[in-house]
């Protein structure tokens, strides 16, 4: 039978036995898990887990030299590391050495709560001293409780959020044991009853409507939170709470479109109605629903896995809902090593290869240089560089300082920006794909051994050469052509022509020196006004239109160096939103990807 680690330690702690109750507090860049707990007894038998493997044994080796010790508590790390030992990611961890009558009143109060599936925060307080406390919904609270405790374990649980708290004079763990993603099954058959099951074997707590009381007795559903029966659905859901948390799952022939619509009212996270794609179109020709209704009902419901029982109807529509409530792909994870790209530059061209493969389910990776010479500032990922972070389109992208961090960002749904001029980082990555996005019109260091597959924008490489395949970035008929030999059309150096204006509308700088300007990208500006400054030259503008490209001040450049862009369409120009161009180039990418993989 499967105990918690709450159950266990309340059990120990009822019997007086010493035990370590080890938890993760914190995690940086690619760990196996961000949260977990364990409870070792002095025998060395350990319930529950911070992630398996040598972080265990590490784990149970530190728990029984602090029992051993006759420590009260022990800060430790563990690195995680790849085979050629590059660090990945660290786990940080704090052991309890439980023997003061405090500590077991404390888990024996944790357990009750949990065993009643009571949303309740657990506070490990590490500073300025070394106890537990506890808060439940409806305030009940466990331990010497205090107001700054008080605000923060209430935020957490409205939140939802198990956090490190650090003020500098008080750092608490605050964790949610009880799950807060909930079930209601609706109709109480065998796939209702089997998923009832395996939700507790995960920890997702479950509730039960019928309007038969035979199908919703307690030896069917043993641990639903609620079991509520009534003449009809709408008096029993009168009694029954929901939220944003709830996935609710409808597996009986007795109710249908209406239930539908009652459960659809509510809201929630997710409601699937079991039945054959026969029944899916009946029922949505039968409902008029909005986008977000239509995204929240799914029917049929679960995993492509091949269901026949209902214990595998059960493995499948779970699997499918916890899809829902982690926000997960639902993929294999035997390849998500294939969606691992890394993208060299972050300029306005690599920024739609960027935001394409992002948006297409990609993990992507963005190296730079320490000083990007960026102008299209504003649709430009490179441009995190300066400022920390950007959001372009609704897509954040983040500095990160190391690959630790990157990996943690990537986990965040961030967009990691690392300043690696050289490409150094990528052996380490090990990515499926590495696309040069430089364009600095030749090869400054990328080569076709860096990955399965590799791409190149532009002028300056040879596929089958420098790369695996170029795209065409010119304008005209062939652009975003995906290239399996040859080179890109060479570089002409005139701009495209907008409105008649080609070269007039790219200004290069007069002379050398540092740049400075007090305008910013969007204001309008008039042919001859004085815009920026190249050390004492005045930068003019060569034509009327709006600021679309602007370089970062401070930076010095040479003479004749890109500095800035004038759209001379004006106000009708958009100078936050990625333009076609670099869209139709990360469009041929994500083709080329695709297609790569798919022969893979």
């Amino acid at each position: 039978m499967k105990h918690t680690v709450f159950e266990v330690a309340a059990y120990l702690s009822e019997h007086k036995e010493e035990f370590v109750y080890a938890t993760i507090i914190k995690t940086e860049g690619s760990t196996s898990r961000s949260q977990g707990s364990m409870v070792i007894d002095t025998k060395g038998r350990i319930t529950g887990t911070v992630g398996g493997g040598e972080l265990e044994a590490y784990v149970l080796s530190q728990s029984l030299n602090l029992i051993s010790a006759d420590e009260a508590y022990r800060y430790i790390h563990f690195t995680v590391q790849t085979e050629d030992e590059v660090s990945v990611g660290v786990v940080y961890l704090f052991l309890l050495h439980c023997t003061r009558e405090e500590d077991w009143k404390a888990f024996i109060g944790f357990r009750r709560w949990e065993s009643y599936e009571l949303d309740h925060v657990f506070g490990l307080q590490m500073q300025p001293s070394v106890t537990l406390l506890g808060l439940c919904e409806g305030g009940a609270t466990i331990g010497d409780v205090h107001p700054t405790f008080l605000s923060y374990a209430q935020e957490a649980l409205n939140k939802k959020t198990s956090t490190l708290i650090d003020t500098g004079s008080w750092t608490c763990h605050l964790s949610l044991p009880v799950n807060y993603h909930n079930l209601l099954l609706i109709g109480g058959g065998h796939v209702n009853q089997a998923i009832a099951e395996l939700a507790h074997f995960v920890g997702i707590p479950t509730q039960v409507v019928e309007t038969r009381e035979d199908f919703a007795t307690e030896d069917l559903f043993t641990f639903s939170k609620k079991r509520e029966v009534a003449p009809t659905l709408a008096e029993a859901l009168n009694n029954i709470e929901t939220n944003e948390y709830t996935a609710c799952i409808i597996a009986s022939h007795a109710f249908g479109p209406e239930t539908t619509k009652l459960l659809l009212r509510r809201n929630i996270a997710y409601l699937g109605v079991l039945g054959s794609r026969h029944k899916a179109k009946k029922l949505l020709a039968s409902l008029s629903l909005e986008q977000k209704d239509l995204k929240r009902l799914h029917c049929p419901i679960g995993l492509d896995i091949g269901t026949e029982t209902p214990q595998e109807i059960a493995l499948s529509v779970l699997s499918e809902v916890m899809k829902v409530f982690n926000n997960r792909s639902g993929q294999s994870l035997k390849h998500q090593a294939n969606k691992m790209i890394v993208v060299r530059g972050g300029g306005d061209l690599a920024t739609g290869v960027i935001l394409r493969l992002f948006r297409a389910g990609y993990y992507v990776l963005v190296l730079e240089t320490e000083q990007p010479t960026v102008i299209r500032r504003t649709v430009s990922i490179a441009q995190a560089i300066y400022s920390g972070t950007v959001v372009i389109e609704g897509v954040k992208a983040s500095r990160c300082n190391d690959l630790k961090d990157a990996y943690t960002k990537l986990d965040a749904g961030i967009i990691p920006v690392l300043v690696d001029p050289k490409g150094e980082q990528i052996k380490r990555i090990k990515p499926v794909c590495v696309v040069d996005a430089i364009m600095a019109k030749k090869n400054i260091g990328t080569k076709i051994t860096d990955a399965p597959l590799v791409i190149a924008l532009g002028p300056g490489f040879v596929a089958k050469q420098d790369c695996d395949l170029v795209i065409e970035t010119m304008r005209g008929h062939s652009l975003a052509r995906i290239l399996s030999e040859g080179s890109a059309m060479a570089n002409t150096g005139t701009p495209g022509v907008i409105e008649g204006f080609g070269k007039e509308r790219v200004i290069h700088s007069p002379a050398e020196g540092i740049f400075n300007s007090d305008h910013q990208i969007g204001d309008m500006v008039k042919q001859g006004e004085v815009i920026a400054k190249v050390g004492d030259v005045d930068v003019i503008a060569t034509i009327d239109g709006k600021l679309r490209g602007l370089l970062n001040n401070g930076l010095k450049v040479p003479q004749h160096f890109k500095i800035a862009d004038i759209d001379p369409r004006g106000e009708r120009s958009d100078h936050l939103t990625v333009s076609e161009k670099a869209m139709a180039i990360g469009g041929a990418v994500l083709e080329a990807i695709d297609g790569f993989l798919s022969r893979a």
